[in-house]
């Protein structure tokens, strides 16, 4: 029966479990087979682990067997069982972490490099019968974890990439794994002779995901920790809707940055710059849409968007933004029915104004002749002293009218 190495030649069997399979192959043997044969399990072993020399077609009917170091010599002897004292005897070559089983296996724990080697069987059947086998197994040195190298991570479709396995261990195999799995080299993949790097040309898409490289002896396996290798799409010119190019100050405008990327990050420009977001500007949460309130003259002129990834970025065309002044509120100018009927309204006024001149000019005209009559009465009266005054303020006024009259009979003059 055929047994497999894999799970000592990753150190995960005790000793314990060796024992276990030297009993196992002990029953497994048959006892009739005339030729005494030894198995290292593991061949390769790991410096500090345990390997187990197991015994096969044993003679039920032996006497005594023998355990050698290199030669069948009293110096080289590890240990002798004796079976019908059931007593073991450890010899010169005997190192403390060896062990004998009856079925004549021998157990050798936290192997060095020393242990490496040839070992023999002896067996004595009826005394006289003797029988014996040789087996030799390797130490190796446990091979340390690996790492990757690759230039870049995030790369852009359809290019070359180079990934490296790096590790100081010697005489050893690489081998590639993606996504947890053994790589399928494809048409588009190259390994070098040691598989120590890997080159994918083109990259495409379905190309990213995780990469391992695992290095192995004969005794030993580590793989490296995994690494992603991203292969980006490079984004597509945007382009910039906006519901007018042209619009009056004072009034919101909103910008909106058509792409259909994704896992982009926008940017956005003014006059080929940076824009600055001040007070009045706002931007969306993916900054897709740009919203300017008030807007006012300095608003006016290109405005672009830019979209990128990790591998490429473009922007859009410019869009030109116009923005012009309210026109102001024009002055009421009077029409010309209005300023006639202002002239007319002035025209009214002034003839009341006349009016009521001529009315007075001619309630004063009208009062002289009765003061002239009052005149002559009291030219024709005599003087009395004690009469009531109001006589004498009818002459003084009598006495006016015609100095008044002179006045203008000399101007007529």
């Amino acid at each position: 029966m055929e047994l497999t190495s894999a799970p000592l030649h990753k150190g995960q069997v005790s000793w314990r479990g060796l024992l276990l399979t030297v009993f196992l192959l002990t029953y497994w043997t048959s006892p009739t087979a005339a030729e005494v044969t030894v198995e290292a399990v593991p061949p390769h072993v790991v410096e500090g682990e345990n390997v187990v020399l197991v015994a096969h077609n044993m003679p039920v009917e032996y006497n005594f067997f023998f355990w050698y170091r290199v030669q069948m010599s009293q110096e080289e002897l590890i240990a002798k069982f004796i079976k019908s004292q059931e007593n073991f005897q450890n010899g010169p070559a005997h190192t403390g972490r060896d062990m004998v089983y009856p079925n004549g296996s021998l157990l050798i724990q936290n192997v060095t490099h020393s242990d490496a080697g040839v070992y023999t069987l002896r067996v004595i059947v009826h005394y006289t019968d003797k029988r014996s086998s040789s087996v030799q197994f390797h130490v190796h040195q446990p091979v340390t974890i690996p790492s990757i190298q690759v230039t870049n991570n995030t790369v852009k479709d359809l290019i070359s990439v180079f990934l490296k396995c790096l590790s100081n261990d010697t005489e050893i195999s690489i081998h590639w794994l993606f996504k947890g799995k053994s790589l399928v080299i494809t048409n588009r993949m190259r390994l070098s002779p040691n598989n120590r790097s890997l080159q994918i040309d083109p990259a495409r898409n379905e190309d990213s995901g995780d990469y391992q490289c695992e290095v192995s002896n004969q005794a030993s396996s580590k793989r490296s920790d995994p690494i992603q290798l991203d292969i980006i799409y490079p984004v597509t010119p945007p382009s910039i809707q906006v519901t007018n190019s042209t619009v009056k100050d004072l009034i919101s405008v909103f910008l909106n940055c058509l792409s259909n990327d994704t896992g982009i990050f926008i940017h956005w420009l003014f006059k080929g710059k940076s824009l600055v977001v001040t007070n009045r500007t706002r931007l969306s949460t993916n900054n897709r849409t740009l919203q300017i309130d008030s807007v006012k003259i300095e608003d006016s002129g290109d405005y672009q968007c830019e979209v990128s990834n990790q591998v490429s970025s473009k922007r859009s065309d410019p869009i030109q933004l116009d923005i012009i002044r309210q026109p102001a509120k024009p002055k009421h100018v009077p029409s010309l029915r209005g300023i006639i009927g202002i002239v007319a309204q002035c025209l009214m006024g002034l003839i009341a104004v006349i009016f009521v001149l001529v009315f007075l000019w001619r309630s004063h005209r009208g009062r002289e002749p009765q003061i002239e009559n009052d005149i002559k009465q009291v030219d024709n009266e005599p003087t009395n002293p004690n009469e009531p005054s109001n006589l004498n303020k009818t002459s003084k006024e009598a006495s006016n009218v015609k100095h008044q009259k002179k006045k203008k009979s000399k101007g007529k003059k």
